[in-house]
């Protein structure tokens, strides 16, 4: 099979029956009968796995306050994205929501990316769901890296999303990511170095744009879970057969890390990573409220290219708040977060405890410790 997508059809796996013969009415009768109660047991089983998922949908955009208004679900045609669209598409008589799809062809596929984008537009049709499609092919300037081209296919995305909830009137957006992703997510960071706001991974809900909220109403919901749901509603799918490349690190860490984590270590590692999130974006809530308190004291001034802060509240706090308000400073500012390490805040940090100073970090900023103030400002545009 040619391509990098292939065309699924979720399947239930059905006992197999046992062979009968037609040598007696009465034999054929109890086969007939026998049938009958697999197949019943079967349909039963299936409604309630689509219920249970539907029902699991809607308590979660229930609890992030997405039931008012339009939703419109991101839609790749994948099997989570798929299990999202649908299973909203069963609660939209029942709970009255308002529904619209978007979709993206970043063209990285060719023929394979065309007919995701054909399976996503007739499944919408079926559906009668509204569908906004826009082709949107990668810069060819992007960075090559592969943390660099999925950053700029995911702004781009982002970017249209918005432009989508705009144009349909809708509140909300969801996207399909599960626990799965969440313990994926994290334990990339990890293996690349992260603190405890890399820990939280994906969060459930933010703010999109203004008065656009992003929801995720699969994120405590198993791959296996969607899988479940598909083959029950006998709904298809597209497969990237991408996601087995094992040269990227995302699919390692699918496909070999994890794995053999819940192979020799912990059956329910996936489960346990999604826990750590959950446990490191409230630590994080926490912290981001002692830093909003911080800053409130320290920053005198602060324009496009300056930052002023008192010293002495910064001398009272606990130097790792002082450095995630530094972070949050260069957030605000749009300064180059990423290319600033754990070692140039400290630096910054230990100004404050002197009596002069100064230190040039990356991205053009300098900072100099002036009497009782200690001064930021970017001198030169990040290279």
């Amino acid at each position: 099979m040619s391509g990098a997508s292939v065309f699924l059809r979720a399947r239930r796996k059905v006992r197999e029956l046992p062979r009968f013969t037609a040598s007696s009415v009465l034999v054929t009768g109890t086969a007939s009968r026998y049938i009958s109660s697999v197949m019943s047991r079967r349909t039963n089983k299936s409604k309630t796995v689509a219920q249970k998922f539907a029902n699991s949908v809607f308590d979660a955009i229930q609890s992030l306050g997405a039931t008012s208004g339009r939703i419109v679900a991101a839609v790749s045609g994948g099997p989570d994205s798929v299990a999202l669209l649908v299973g909203l598409h069963s609660l939209r008589r029942s709970k009255k929501l308002e529904l619209g799809a978007a979709h993206v062809n970043h063209a990285l596929r060719g023929e394979e990316s065309d007919s995701d984008e054909q399976f996503v537009r007739k499944l919408c049709e079926r559906l009668r769901i509204p569908l906004a499609v826009a082709r949107l092919p990668l810069p060819t300037h992007s960075d090559d890296r592969e943390e660099g081209i999925e950053a700029t296919a995911r702004n781009l995305r982002y970017e249209f999303l918005v432009n989508v909830a705009h144009e349909m009137e809708a509140k909300s957006v969801a996207t399909a990511h599960t626990a799965d992703d969440q313990a994926e997510t994290v334990l990339h960071r990890i293996v690349r170095g992260t603190g405890i706001a890399g820990l939280a991974g994906i969060p459930v809900s933010r703010e999109l744009a203004h008065g656009i909220k992003l929801v995720r109403p699969l994120l405590s919901l198993r791959r296996a879970d969607v899988l479940e749901f598909l083959a029950a509603v006998g709904q298809e799918f597209r497969q990237d057969r991408s996601n087995l490349d094992l040269s990227f690190t995302r699919n390692r860490l699918r496909h070999e890390l994890i794995p053999y984590l819940a192979q020799h270590f912990n059956s329910r590692v996936t489960e346990a990573i999604a826990r750590l999130a959950s446990q490191a974006a409230a630590a994080q809530a926490a912290i981001d409220h002692q830093v909003q308190r911080l800053a409130r004291r320290a920053i005198v001034k602060q324009d496009h290219q300056h930052v002023v802060l008192g010293v002495s509240p910064l001398r009272r706090t606990e130097p790792y708040l002082v450095r995630e308000l530094l972070r949050r400073i260069w957030a605000e500012q749009s300064w180059p977060l990423q290319e600033v390490g754990q070692s140039d805040l400290e630096n910054v940090a230990e100004l404050i405890t002197g009596i002069g100073g100064a230190h040039d970090l990356p991205g053009g900023v300098h900072a100099r410790l002036s009497r009782n103030h200690l001064v930021l400002t970017q001198t030169r545009g990040a290279d």
